[in-house]
C-alpha cells in the first residue's frame, strides 16, 4: 500500500519563514548600523575601549600565524576549509603613526580567501598592511583553549630560539598580552545579504499567509448543496413553492414532511426533537398554514395524521397513486 505523505499546515510554515525573515532583517540592519556609525580604530585605541559588540577599523601590520582553522566536516571527515583565526597585534600604533610599546594581541576570524594577506604579515617585515573593518567578540570557552594552547607553544618555540627555559611566569605574561577576544571580520557585502534574504523570507511568508487565508475564506463560503433546501415559512422551499413540504413549531421541536405527486410517488415523514430521536409528523399543536393558495392545502388530511399517531417511530413509504396533498372543498 502506497503511503501517503501529512500535507504540513502552511500557516505554521509562513511563521517559521516570517522568523528567519525577522532575524534576518535585525542581523542585517544593526551590521549597516554598526558599520556606518563611529568605528574605534584598533591600531590606534587604547585598550580599556576594546570590548565585545564595539564596531572597528583598522590596519594590521604584524601577525603571528593561525591558531585555529575552519573546517566543514561530514561523518568526522574533514572536507573543506572555510577559514582561520590569525593573531595579530592591535593597539600598536600613535596618532602620528610611530610605533607603540604597548601593543596587545588578538585574534581575528578571517574567510578562506583573505589567507593569504594575514599569512604575509605573519611571516615578512614589508607585507603589505591589511585594512579590515569588524565587530569584537568575545572567545567561546573552546576558541580560548586554542589560544591558550597556542600561545604556550609560541613561548617555547620562543625561549628555544633564544636558549633559554620558560617558566610559569613566562606563560602567564604572554596569555596576559592577548584579550579574550577575536575581530569578526565584516563588510557592506555581510549585511546586504543578510538583508535582501531576510526580506525573501518574509515575503514567502507573506505570500503564503495570504494564499491559506483565501483558501480558507474559499472552503468556508457559505453555498448550499445540491438537493438541499431550507424551509422559510412562506411556503417555500428554497425559494421556490413546494405544497408538499410543511413546518410548524412545536415547544422547541420540528417537523418536516416531503411529499411527490407523481405516479407511483411516495410519501414520506421525518420527526426530529430537541433529544436526538425520531418521531412522528403529528402536531401537538394547531396548524399554521402559510400559504394561502385556494387550491392546495399544506396540512395532511386527518386520516393521514390518525394512521401515523399509533407508531411514532415509523417512516412510512407506501406507493400510491393518489397525491399527498388533499384538495380543499370549496366552502
Amino acid at each position: 500500500m502506497a503511503r501517503t505523505r501529512k500535507k504540513g499546515n502552511p500557516i505554521v510554515s509562513a511563521v517559521v519563514f516570517g522568523i528567519f525573515g525577522i532575524v534576518l532583517l535585525f542581523l542585517g540592519i544593526r551590521t549597516f548600523i554598526g558599520l556606518h556609525g563611529k568605528l574605534l580604530n584598533v591600531t590606534t585605541c587604547d585598550e580599556s575601549e576594546v570590548k565585545p559588540g564595539v564596531y572597528v577599523e583598522g590596519t594590521l601590520t604584524y601577525g603571528y600565524g593561525a591558531y585555529i582553522e575552519k573546517t566543514t566536516t561530514y561523518n568526522h571527515v574533514v572536507t573543506k576549509t572555510d577559514g582561520y583565526y590569525y593573531l595579530v597585534d592591535i593597539c600598536d600604533k600613535n596618532e602620528d603613526g610611530s610605533k607603540r610599546d604597548t601593543s596587545k594581541w588578538i585574534g581575528i576570524s578571517i574567510s578562506k580567501s583573505d589567507d593569504a594577506k594575514f599569512d604575509a604579515i605573519s611571516s615578512a617585515d614589508d607585507a603589505e598592511p591589511v585594512y579590515i573593518t569588524g565587530v569584537i567578540r568575545k572567545n567561546s570557552d573552546k576558541v580560548q583553549g586554542f589560544l591558550d594552547d597556542y600561545i604556550t607553544k609560541y613561548v617555547d618555540a620562543y625561549a628555544q630560539y633564544y636558549g633559554y627555559t620558560p617558566t610559569s611566569e613566562d606563560y602567564a605574561t604572554a596569555k596576559a598580552e592577548a584579550f579574550p577576544y577575536y575581530i569578526e571580520m565584516v563588510d557592506s557585502s555581510d549585511y546586504i545579504f543578510k538583508l535582501v534574504l531576510g526580506a525573501v523570507f518574509l515575503l514567502a511568508a507573506v505570500i503564503m499567509i495570504l494564499k491559506a487565508t483565501r483558501s480558507k475564506n474559499t472552503i468556508s463560503a457559505s453555498a448550499q448543496p445540491a438537493g438541499t433546501g431550507y424551509y422559510d415559512g412562506t411556503g417555500d422551499f428554497n425559494g421556490v413553492y413546494t405544497p408538499g413540504s410543511t413546518g410548524s413549531p412545536n415547544n422547541g421541536n420540528y417537523t418536516q414532511q416531503y411529499g411527490s405527486t407523481d405516479s407511483g410517488s411516495y410519501t414520506q415523514q421525518y420527526g426530529t426533537t430537541n433529544s436526538g430521536s425520531y418521531g412522528t409528523a403529528e402536531q401537538t399543536q394547531a396548524p399554521q398554514t402559510s400559504y394561502s393558495d385556494p387550491f392546495y392545502s399544506q396540512q395532511p388530511a386527518a386520516s393521514e395524521q390518525d394512521a401515523h399517531a399509533s407508531n411514532p417511530y415509523t417512516t412510512t413509504s407506501s406507493t400510491t397513486s393518489s397525491s399527498s396533498f388533499s384538495l380543499k372543498k370549496d366552502e
